[in-house]
């Protein structure tokens, strides 16, 4: 008798933690999960219809400085950003390699980003592939431009 009362307690009880748990909700997430950062890149240069941009070389020095820049979008979850800037060409002096861009920029309070390329007038009819990075998760962006 006492174990038959001790099967149906058990029985009772375990159809309670049932109901329980079936009532629980799962906690949204979503709502506590800032959004990602975005990030646009702009030449601030000509672009033509293959999506190129288009820089003039000045003739009468070595170095043609330019600022491109963009914008990072959801920054302000996540401040501060950093932005790391490469591109595919180089150039020598004194036996060091020196990059065409700056390496590193941080997202501006408005979210606007910027970095100078300096490519050479050697360079002139190469394109210089510009690619901005922000590592944390990594969302990268590339640009074309064609040295005229």
């Amino acid at each position: 008798m006492i174990k038959k009362l001790l099967d149906y307690f058990v029985l009772i009880l375990l159809v309670v933690v049932m109901i329980l748990a079936a009532s629980c909700t799962p906690q949204d997430n979503d709502e506590f999960l800032s959004p990602l950062p975005t990030l646009e890149l702009d030449g601030r240069l000509s672009l033509d219809n293959n999506g190129y941009y288009h820089l003039t070389l000045n003739e009468n020095t070595n170095q043609t400085i330019h600022t491109i820049g963009g914008s990072v979008n959801n920054h302000e979850y996540y401040e501060p950003i950093k932005v790391e800037w490469s591109s595919n060409l180089f150039w020598e002096y004194n036996g060091e390699s020196v990059p065409t861009v700056n390496s590193s920029s941080y997202v501006q309070e408005n979210g606007n980003i910027n970095t100078v390329i300096a490519p050479i007038f050697s360079m002139k009819n190469d394109t210089l592939s510009v690619q901005a990075r922000l590592s944390e998760w990594n969302i990268i962006q590339t640009i074309k431009i064609v040295l005229e």
